[in-house]
């Protein structure tokens, strides 16, 4: 199933090329990247702090963080939905692992909001934030991340092939995971009974993992940490499945 994960000469080179694709003629290059999540953070942190009133120790680094986190799976699956239609000349003129072009695309965008994260931490030392060991653990909870992320755009882009609409219904499901995880709000307003329902969401967990590594300096919740790894795994697993079971058409539709 993970075979071509040895071509690992041509998945660098392919997630190189995106790397540069995107930044090509760029004036701020990454900073962009940056850029647009603050600009989000502020006009939230105005609305939700002024109209709602969160007791919320560091709110405006609180939503910083959860908005950062979110990004990647925002623009990530985005883009990388589109990781195959996008070079459609390559998957129908070349023998290559169709996931070649899934997982590159997917890294690039793994390594870009990263090295996000990694400003993110200096701009909070910055600010005064403590920062200490419990950030070590911040690749460990990325790598994790990307696990999931990539698995989901397996079966996005493999659906894409056939479905090219399925961008305007991900946007929708991007904008109820968004309000339906703690980014822009403390999970204590969440009502007790419906708590259980509300944790099986893995990017609530994630978010929090990350807030306890970046902000707290607390380790990971091992209850939080294991449900989100196993999840993850179960993502890839399902998504190459599905992938698999798709891609004997792919050069045919595409």
């Amino acid at each position: 199933m993970f075979s071509y994960l040895k071509q690992l000469d041509l998945i660098r080179t392919l997630t190189a090329f995106e790397i540069k694709l995107r930044y090509r003629g760029s004036l701020l290059g990454i900073g962009w990247s940056l850029i647009s999540p603050l600009l989000l953070a502020l006009v939230l942190y105005v609305v939700f702090k002024n109209a709602f009133r969160f007791e919320t120790d560091n709110f405006a680094f609180y939503l910083l963080i959860g908005i950062f986190v979110f990004r990647f799976l925002s623009v990530g699956t985005s883009v990388g939905m589109r990781s195959l239609i996008d070079k459609a000349h390559i998957v129908t003129k070349t023998p290559i692992p169709r996931e070649i072009l899934t997982i590159s695309t997917t890294l690039s965008y793994f390594i870009s909001s990263f090295v996000e994260l990694l400003i993110l931490v200096l701009i909070l030392a910055f600010f005064g934030v403590g920062i200490g060991s419990a950030i070590l653990l911040l690749p460990v909870c990325h790598i994790v991340y990307f696990i999931f992320v990539y698995g989901i755009n397996l079966f996005l882009s493999a659906f894409m092939v056939y479905y090219r609409d399925l961008t305007q219904i991900w946007d929708v499901i991007l904008n109820v995971l968004f309000f339906a995880s703690p980014i822009a709000y403390p999970i204590s307003i969440i009502p007790a009974n419906i708590i259980p329902i509300y944790m099986l969401n893995p990017i609530t967990r994630l978010i929090v993992m990350y807030r306890n590594v970046m902000l707290y300096n607390r380790l990971p919740n091992a209850i939080d940490f294991c449900y989100v790894f196993i999840f993850s795994c179960l993502v890839l697993i399902a998504g190459h499945l599905f992938f698999q079971k798709l891609q004997s058409r792919f050069a045919e539709v595409i």
